[in-house]
């Protein structure tokens, strides 16, 4: 049983070996991958922050120095050479070196985003989540190094780990604050201004099927064409207005054959009544 206890240290004591080699790989990535994303980063608070996350990237850096050398056996130098171990030799580079494969294709996604042709608020949104994609990694590297370290017992090395660990929290910290609280905001706005810009253009743009207006020649009398419209108001404006005086005289024709009609039906009423008159004074004459 403490057989198989002690080899079990041994290969943990491996995957920590190889954990601290990747990411100090990572680390000279980053270090050298840095001062392009603050050189197109447009914002001054971010670059500030990518600045000053440089700063620290590179204490970062010595102090997994110190962790190498803890965690290495400096007495037995050259079996510490014979055993490479299976991860190491699995993710070495070129020249032998490891290398963090891992952190070499966010960089290079990182270096493709920043090459395009996009406005400077998305830019810096872009360079946001590049960055923040970078860290994550840390985070996740840092935090299981550290893990192994607690479960060796190798208190120092821990200790060491802790403090990196915590400096990628908080550069994840400000990096999603400056994010949430402006960039992406700017970035969102601009957006929207494009596409009301785009809106009157897509409505003025020619259907299919249809010929596009002709330029004017030069030289061409176009006073015609502007004045059609005025001229076109002035007739409407003229019709309305005899329509009008159309109506006016109608209703003033009816008034008078009303009026008339009422005279005619007075005196033809009055004409009967003196009809009527000499009939009655016929008839008493006869009784008398």
């Amino acid at each position: 049983m403490v057989k198989n206890f002690m080899e079990k240290m041994n290969d943990l004591k491996d995957l920590l070996k190889h954990e601290i080699l990747d990411l100090y790989s990572a680390e000279e990535q980053i270090i050298e991958a840095l001062p392009l994303m603050i050189e197109k980063a447009q914002n001054k608070d971010l670059k500030g922050a990518l600045n000053n996350h440089l700063k620290i990237t590179e204490e970062q850096k010595k102090r997994l120095d110190k962790i190498k050398q803890l965690v290495t056996d400096e007495k037995k130098p050259e079996q510490e050479d014979e055993k490479k171990g299976f991860f190491s030799r699995l993710f070495s580079g070129t020249e032998g070196k490891q290398k963090c494969r891992g952190m070499e294709g966010l960089i290079d996604e990182g270096k493709k985003i920043m090459a395009e042709d996009i406005s400077p608020e998305a830019l810096d949104a872009a360079i946001i989540g590049c960055a923040q994609k970078i860290e994550h990694y840390e985070i996740s590297g840092y935090g299981t190094a550290k893990a192994y370290a607690k479960e060796l017992q190798l208190e120092d090395v821990e200790k060491l780990l802790d403090e990196t660990l915590a400096e990628e929290y908080e550069a994840d910290k400000r990096l999603t604050e400056l994010a949430v609280g402006r960039l992406n905001t700017q970035a969102e706005q601009v957006n929207v201004r494009n596409e009301e810009q785009n809106e009157p253009m897509n409505e003025s743009s020619p259907k299919e099927g249809t010929r596009p207006n002709r330029k004017e020649e030069p030289g061409r009398n176009t006073t015609a064409k502007r004045s059609e419209p005025t001229t076109k108001k002035k007739e409407s404006a003229s019709s309305r207005s005899s329509a009008s005086k159309d109506s006016k005289s109608t209703k003033a024709n009816s008034k008078e054959k009303a009026s008339k009609g009422s005279t005619q039906k007075k005196s033809s009423k009055s004409a009967s009544a003196k009809n009527k008159k000499p009939a009655k004074s016929k008839s008493t004459a006869k009784s008398r």
